[in-house]
């Protein structure tokens, strides 16, 4: 049971998909991945820069019966990443946004010394959830949401590790070192994932409620490697386009222009740009307007982490940023699954724009 191929089941609605495996014991997945510095890898750009704000503290079971799914390519199969990601290029698709640009330079075509006889790729994908967590303003309860992936969900590198030992997909004491590539293209590629039109990748059982990440190896193993696809259902459907409030994505082009995603500038704590409506904030971090209605996440867009409630007092002081060190240490104990959670003039800014945008201010 060596590779992705060998335990390789087909949807006949989604295409191809993986058996899925049990997880192991939980820690932080977010603390590794921003002590290894690839969450903008990871999450294909988008989400997680936030963690570079503030170290995520969170420590929790991860829930009964989770799962993963996973492909293999060769490492043969770096080059032709590169080519791909050159002719977006060349034709003028990738933003020259300077902040976005900062995060695809991080990637890394070619194995790391640490494993120079790398062989082959794991591509791996973890089921995530949406989040919400309740404020109370001025007596009433604000259910606020939170996107996938803002949100830790308690595992640690040695969880990943130990998923790939224990189910034989890489033999115990080869060796595993951290991928830094667009993971999303690598994910299609590997057959493991579909592109949405809004650029963000579903994968059967998890729609785009996943994380992605991936591991040099030096065993040999299946290669998986094909065409580009996208879902399906997107087919003769318009509903992210209509839903972006700011135009991110493109008719007829799944590559978008993150310059215009909310997400690109709510994850930092720098002040909005004029140009983004009032009424376009719609989570703590993050957007959801391009998933949540989705028909490609309908049969999982109900499962949700539920991060409690915070009190009328906590949040007033929140928002006035008046808060004592009591308080402060509850706040963050109540936002410690969030990225950025302990920055409590961040959240505070984020919710206010929420808040507004409800109001219609």
């Amino acid at each position: 049971m060596g590779s992705g191929g060998s335990l390789q089941r087909f949807s006949p609605i989604r295409g191809p998909i993986m058996k899925t495996c049990k997880r192991t014991e939980a820690q932080s997945r977010r603390t590794f991945l921003k002590q290894a510095g690839c969450m903008t890898a990871m999450l294909g750009l988008a989400a997680a820069r936030l963690f570079s704000l503030k170290k995520s503290n969170l420590a929790k079971e991860p829930e009964a019966g989770s799962v993963f799914q996973y492909r293999t390519v060769s490492i043969r199969r770096l080059d032709e990443l590169r080519e791909w990601m050159d002719k977006l290029e060349m034709s003028g698709r990738l933003s020259s946004n300077k902040t976005w640009r900062k995060y695809i330079q991080s990637f890394q075509y070619a194995a790391p010394q640490s494993l120079a006889q790398a062989r082959s790729l794991v591509i791996m994908a973890t089921p995530l959830k949406i989040a919400k967590i309740i404020f109370i303003d001025g007596g009433q309860k604000h259910t606020v949401m939170i996107p996938s992936g803002y949100v830790d969900d308690g595992l640690k590198l040695a969880d990943y590790h130990n998923m790939l030992f224990q189910n034989r997909i890489i033999e115990k004491g080869r060796k595993l070192e951290m991928a830094r590539l667009p993971l999303k293209q690598l994910a299609v590629r590997s057959g493991l994932a579909v592109y949405g039109k809004n650029n963000i990748t579903f994968i059967d059982g998890y729609g785009s409620f996943h994380a992605l990440l991936a591991f040099y190896t030096d065993q040999v193993l299946e290669d998986h490697w094909g065409r580009l696809k996208m879902l399906r259902l997107c087919k003769g459907c318009s509903i992210c386009l209509k839903e972006c409030p700011t135009r991110a994505i493109r008719e007829n082009d799944f590559v978008i222009d993150p310059a215009r995603c909310i997400t690109l500038y709510n994850e930092l704590p720098e002040p909005m740009p004029a140009w983004i409506p009032a009424s376009a904030h719609n989570a703590l971090v993050g957007c959801l307007k391009c998933q949540y209605t989705c028909p490609g996440n309908e049969d999982v867009i109900q499962g949700q982490w539920d991060l409690g409630e915070v009190s009328e007092a906590e949040t007033s002081l929140l928002l006035d940023g008046r808060s004592d060190a009591a308080t402060e240490s509850s706040l963050r104990s109540q936002l410690k699954r969030i990225g950025g959670g302990d920055n409590l003039p961040y959240i505070a800014r984020n919710l206010k724009l929420i808040l507004n945008a409800r109001a219609g201010r």
